[in-house]
């Protein structure tokens, strides 16, 4: 698991944005894509992040390599496309900035859910039940939470160890939490259930039992041709039965029986064989989940130096790879990819385990 930032750092940080971040609808017929590649409307001059600007190629179709070729080739024509589309087909959009820049272009529909309403709900009741927090960030797409009860453990038999089949190895088990939002919309609130491993500190995200809320809302109503979205009474109480909600969530995430059942689940993936070549099967499970030819060769090591193969060794590779990703968002992905592994139905499970073997059959 990556470790990011410390909870104290987190939290100033978070403070931080919550003061300086401010949110505009804006009809993209009075906004305007500057050759510097900034975003002029209204009053305000702002830079645009990797984030704003893929949304924004979303928004007016523009295919995603055409768009980043533009940027970095030729931001006169960008300038000029964009602005065509934006003129063309006019729709109100929210525009939130930060630190001078805009780091969102999203619909008009979105609702905003804040990083701090989410601290500020879900940090009470977790330092009441004394859990620990074993990593935290906040990037440009999400904030992350994530946070383990070492009070609770469980021993799981995975194996025996290379060259002695009388020693048995286990790997010790403690029920876990990812808290997450994207203030930008790059996916929804999510609590989701995890299972932390002590010894290599490797988590794996459960998502059957996670829980998400998105960011969907009634439309902005434009007075104006531009305008600042104002924080109000009206959204404060609208927003505070979602956070009395994430709370008891929060509170709830680490029942004894809900975790006994994760590990019934992994406890049988150690019986889920890869009876084929393991070059073929980590080839096989990259291309389907989407991985890079340099994540592939990283959790091939970790296959290979973890001597399991098995469906729980294959989980356990790629969230051990997690640590070897310099991005942040990309690690926290592979935690969710090992969760899958071992969520995969037995059909899926099955084809890769039969194309390891066809490889090595071949």
């Amino acid at each position: 698991m990556k470790t990011g930032r410390t909870l104290k750092d987190l939290m100033a940080e978070v403070l931080r944005q919550q003061e300086t971040k401010r949110d505009f609808v804006a009809d993209t017929r009075s906004v305007t894509m500057t050759s510097g590649l900034h975003l002029q409307f209204g009053d305000q001059d702002v830079g645009v992040n990797d984030v704003a600007h893929g949304q924004i190629a979303d928004h007016t179709k523009i295919p995603q390599k055409y768009y980043d070729r533009m940027r970095a080739e030729a931001p006169d024509l960008l300038a000029t496309n964009v602005d065509r589309w934006f003129a063309k087909y006019p729709a109100p959009r929210m525009v939130r900035t930060l630190d001078g820049r805009a780091r969102a272009f999203l619909s008009d529909r979105y609702r905003p859910l804040d990083n701090s309403d989410l601290l500020e709900a879900a940090l009470p009741p977790l330092l009441d039940m004394g859990v620990d927090v074993m990593s935290c960030e906040v990037t440009d797409r999400r904030l992350y939470l994530k946070v383990v009860d070492q009070r609770i453990r469980k021993d799981l038999p995975v194996g025996w160890s290379p060259g002695n089949r009388g020693h048995q190895q286990f790997d010790t088990l403690s029920p876990a939490l990812v808290l997450s939002n994207s203030e930008v919309g790059e996916g929804a609130l999510a609590c989701q259930t995890s299972v932390w491993t002590g010894g290599c500190s490797n988590l794996m995200v459960v998502r059957e039992r996670s829980a998400r809320k998105y960011h969907v809302g009634g439309k902005h109503e434009l007075g104006e041709d531009v305008y600042r979205m104002l924080s109000d009474t009206t959204k404060k109480l609208t927003d505070a039965a979602l956070w009395a909600q994430i709370a008891d969530v929060v509170r709830g995430a680490f029942d004894q029986a809900q975790f006994d059942a994760t590990c019934e689940r992994l406890a049988a993936a150690t019986g889920d064989r890869i009876d084929g070549d393991p070059v073929r099967v980590v080839e096989v499970t990259a291309k389907k989940f989407g991985m890079t030819d340099g994540e592939r060769g990283s959790v091939l090591r970790h296959l290979i130096a973890g001597a399991d193969l098995s469906r729980y060794g294959l989980h356990a590779a790629v969230t051990r790879a997690a640590e070897d990703l310099g991005d942040y968002d990309r690690a926290s992905q592979f935690e969710q990819l090992g969760g899958a592994i071992i969520e995969l139905p037995k059909n899926e499970w099955r084809e890769i385990s039969r194309a390891a073997a066809l490889a090595e059959a071949a």
